[in-house]
């Protein structure tokens, strides 16, 4: 099939390389001039580790225009905070006939692409898919050099409309066996562990990180006292679920099921965890942990908690603190329901419909 890929960081660079070495045809695209220079200037992507091969690409281009014309599926592989401006960027170019992943979608991710596009112009979008993560654990040595050190063994994926994921899912049969069809995007939304794993460790370790440290971020930078914090968020996000009537998976449990961890504590999944082990720490605090997972997984989660009436205020906390420290309001800035297209009790008939 022809595929465009939409970001040429760690992740886009795997998929791409992935893909091409499976035997499709692959398009590259990033708004990095200079990233694109670099990897033009190699030509290919070498991919090291659980997937190995050098791959050529048929376009690399800074230029989305080209990177998706006559492509049947688009994969979307940059943090989740761009999907608002990326969505405004291709909404005069995408059709009916195509299909848009988002890798990942993190919370909303699907919701709010749809609705952008669809306010920019597109009248007649194509499906609009989400995974709840990135398949892949990657990252690169340099540019066109990608050392991948995991490969989820499940991966829950969901579609607008919701009657299309069947479709959507058969096309990905062969490429991703891993993907898992789930029946609405509520469930690949509210399963998105980064903003459990992300944020809580990176703020709870913001000393260490601005005075440099080097560090291993899951091995040394999770204790038991911060693994604590974040199981206690996580029963938020969980509690939400149940409100929604949408059997979601506990951390503990999705460490089983993307990569074979058996452990009997958070704790001990995140620090036991092979394909965690050599990531390092963000350098500074402006780092996507904080600027992608705050407004595009706790604050959708933190709406949806007052949406439903549920406390959430280990969530709301640490929205306030991801706040004081970066100086910006992710309550005005994040996906609210607002964001996502819906008013209050709009939504809670849209969840009546797909539900």
């Amino acid at each position: 099939m022809n595929f465009g890929v939409i970001g040429a960081g760690n992740g886009g660079q795997c998929m791409a390389g992935y893909l091409s070495l499976l035997g499709h045809s692959v398009k590259l695209h990033d708004k990095d001039a200079d990233r694109i220079r670099q990897l033009k200037e190699r030509k290919q992507i070498r991919l090291e580790g659980k997937v190995t091969g050098v791959a050529d690409l048929d376009l690399i281009t800074s230029e989305i225009q080209e990177a998706i014309a006559g492509t049947e599926i688009i994969m979307v592989v940059t943090t989740a905070d761009s999907h608002f401006d990326l969505a405004i960027e291709l909404a005069p170019y995408l059709h009916k006939e195509q299909i848009v992943v988002l890798n990942p979608g993190h919370t909303g991710g699907a919701l709010e692409f749809l609705h952008t596009i669809q306010q920019h112009g597109c009248f007649s979008p194509p499906i609009i898919a989400e995974t709840q993560d990135l398949l892949f654990s990657c990252r690169s040595a340099s540019p066109g050099v990608i050392q991948v050190s995991g490969i989820k063994q499940v991966m829950d994926i969901a579609a607008l409309p919701s009657e299309q994921i069947s479709y959507t899912a058969d096309l990905f049969k062969d490429i991703f066996p891993q993907f898992r069809a789930r029946p609405n995007v509520l469930y690949t939304s509210l399963n998105n562990f980064g903003a459990m794993i992300h944020p809580v460790p990176t703020l709870l370790n913001a000393g260490r990180i601005e005075t440099n440290q080097t560090f291993d971020y899951y091995g040394d930078g999770i204790t038991k006292g911060i693994a604590h914090v974040v199981e206690q968020i996580d029963q938020e996000r969980l509690a939400i679920g149940k409100a929604l009537g949408v059997e979601l998976t506990s951390i503990l449990r999705w460490q089983y099921e993307a990569y074979g961890v058996k452990a009997a504590s958070v704790y001990e999944a995140l620090t036991k965890n092979a394909s965690y082990k050599g990531i390092k720490a963000p350098s500074k605090l402006e780092t996507r942990f904080l600027t992608e997972d705050v407004p595009c997984g706790l604050v959708p989660l933190a709406s949806l908690g007052k949406l439903l009436n549920i406390e959430m205020p280990i969530t709301n906390a640490f929205i306030e603190t991801a706040n004081s420290v970066l100086q910006i309001d992710y309550w005005k800035e994040g996906r609210t329901l607002e964001r996502l297209g819906f008013q209050k009790e709009e939504f809670k008939e849209f969840i009546k419909v797909i539900s």
